[in-house]
């Protein structure tokens, strides 16, 4: 008997245990609640609800549309021997600036160079001889036919020493732009491919983008005109770009048009490879009524606007909407400059409903 009752008493306590964690999880929840409550301010936590208010106002307002693309140089060059050899110099490092005729590199010219001397040799001597035979020629020493092969002599040797001045150039690569070494692919002793770019240079004075714009955007924008270019990885302030292409058609099996706008970069700020986006105006009215959007509310099908009145009372007023801009939309008609307007806690506000306008 004594057992079954401290099994009973043990039973009870266990009972009374669940009990007490039930209620303390329970009370618990609530104060979770009530204090979510008290922190969100524009939730009405009683009869008076909290709202935020501001100005109408008159401003400009533009409508924007972002393209998107990569930076890239205004100049670029892939230097690629004509001609297979040693490397014997190598001029230039990793992010050298050079100037255009600057030598970047130079490649073994010992048989180049005596196929050179020699038809250096030939042609000076067919010159010599050319000289020779027209004044004797013209003392009537020698035959046309013998004068106009000592011309043909020299044509010939004229045009291979050319052609070897132009092959020995060939082993002296020069920079044609000016610029930076964005990569170097030799080392002295190795061979230079034809197959591989030895060295690559950049003009990164000046960058571009190349993007598309859209059928409803493609009358809107011209070669010329001016547009915001924002590179986030760098500020938050966009650099002033030009539209420098514009195309008239879209490509084969497209449906957008393909665009170029250039970028001013003395300071080398920006680099190449870097993400941009170009902010394109598409709409734009000026001296017109705005309000935050997120103030217009659509109720019944029909935007309207709530506003605090001259008598501090609230009325709803149905307003004509215009450009939105996703932060301020132009309002035609039913809000004017200097109006009252709610942007915080609208959405809980009724016509006879009590209110607090908070900071």
């Amino acid at each position: 008997m004594s057992k079954m009752s401290d099994e009973v008493k043990t039973f009870t306590n266990k009972k009374k245990a669940v009990l007490v964690l039930i209620a303390v999880f329970v009370l618990f929840g609530a104060f979770r609640i009530i204090s979510n409550r008290l922190e969100d301010k524009t939730v009405p936590t009683s009869d008076i609800i909290n709202i935020k208010v501001t100005k109408a106002a008159i401003t400009t307002l533009e409508n924007t549309s972002p393209l998107t693309g990569r930076l890239e140089p205004i100049e670029e060059v892939s230097l690629v021997p004509k001609v297979m050899g040693e490397v014997t110099k190598v001029n230039v490092t990793l992010g050298q600036k050079v100037n255009k005729g600057t030598v970047l590199f130079e490649l073994d010219k010992t048989q180049a160079a005596t196929a050179y001397n020699q038809a250096k040799a030939n042609y000076q001597d067919a010159q010599n001889n050319l000289n020779r035979m027209e004044t004797l020629y013209k003392e009537g020493a020698i035959s046309l036919q013998q004068y106009e092969q000592a011309k043909t002599a020299y044509t010939i040797s004229k045009e291979s020493y050319n052609a070897a001045s132009d092959g020995l150039s060939n082993y002296v690569v020069s920079s044609p732009i000016d610029g930076y070494i964005t990569s170097v692919n030799i080392d002295v002793g190795t061979v230079a491919s034809q197959a591989v770019a030895a060295v690559t240079v950049a003009n990164i004075d000046k960058l571009e983008i190349n993007t598309s714009i859209s059928e409803n955007m493609i009358n809107k924008i011209a070669v010329g005109d001016k547009v915001q270019v924002l590179v986030s990885s760098v500020s938050d302030i966009p650099f002033s770009g030009t539209v420098t292409a514009l195309s008239p058609a879209p490509p084969a099996g497209t449906l957008t048009y393909p665009m170029k706008v250039s970028i001013d970069n003395k300071d080398l700020t920006i680099k190449p490879g870097m993400f941009a986006e170009v902010i394109v105006t598409s709409d734009k009215t000026e001296g017109v009524v705005t309000v935050p959007s997120a103030s217009v509310l659509i109720r019944s099908g029909k935007p309207i606007v709530a506003v605090i009145d001259n008598n501090g009372e609230l009325v709803f007023r149905d307003v004509v909407v215009g450009v939105d801009n996703g932060e301020f939309v132009e309002i035609k008609s039913g809000v004017q400059a200097g109006d009252t307007v709610v942007i915080e806690g609208q959405h809980y506000l009724e016509e006879d409903s009590k209110f607090n306008i908070i900071e």
